[in-house]
């Protein structure tokens, strides 16, 4: 595993505009977590301010429904989750789930503020490649839905 935050990052789609130093300086606002084979990181409808970066391991993403808990998709090492409620603040909109013994970066809403008043230019181009990594994933659950919808 990598050492630190900036050989995580590096080689990762949300960073690839970043230098190495830069990555280095990003690495001072996220704290390194770890968690075990089963935990629950978030459950759908928890409030929610942070984001993660599975540095290792396997994540589960479900999503609650009237057949009860649907599986959404199976993330790996450099997988972003929950980058919508660092951004809105908002209760989470499903339920993250550890397959395997993990270790993530996450980056809070103090982190992201903190970021913000003391590298604003660094803070500015972490957010616009985070709506670009946004953008792209509604564009293609858009197109998943209009091919569930015609068939």
């Amino acid at each position: 595993m990598a050492t630190n935050a900036a050989d995580v990052l590096d080689g990762l789609e949300l960073f690839k505009d970043f230098s190495y130093p830069e990555l280095n300086t990003i690495g001072h606002f996220l704290i390194r977590t770890t968690t075990r084979s089963g935990d629950v990181i978030f459950k759908e409808g928890d409030p929610g301010n942070y984001m993660l970066i599975l540095v290792e391991g396997r994540l589960s993403i479900f999503k609650g429904g009237e057949h009860g808990a649907q599986l959404l998709s199976h993330e790996g090492r450099g997988r972003i989750v929950g980058e919508m409620a660092l951004l809105d603040h908002e209760r989470r909109s499903a339920t993250c789930v550890a397959e395997t013994d993990c270790v993530m970066m996450t980056l809070d809403a103090a982190g992201m503020q903190r970021m913000s008043a003391e590298r604003p230019l660094l803070a500015y181009r972490f957010m616009f490649n985070l709506a670009k990594l946004l953008s792209r994933r509604l564009r293609r659950t858009s197109g998943m839905l209009v091919e569930y919808l015609v068939t």
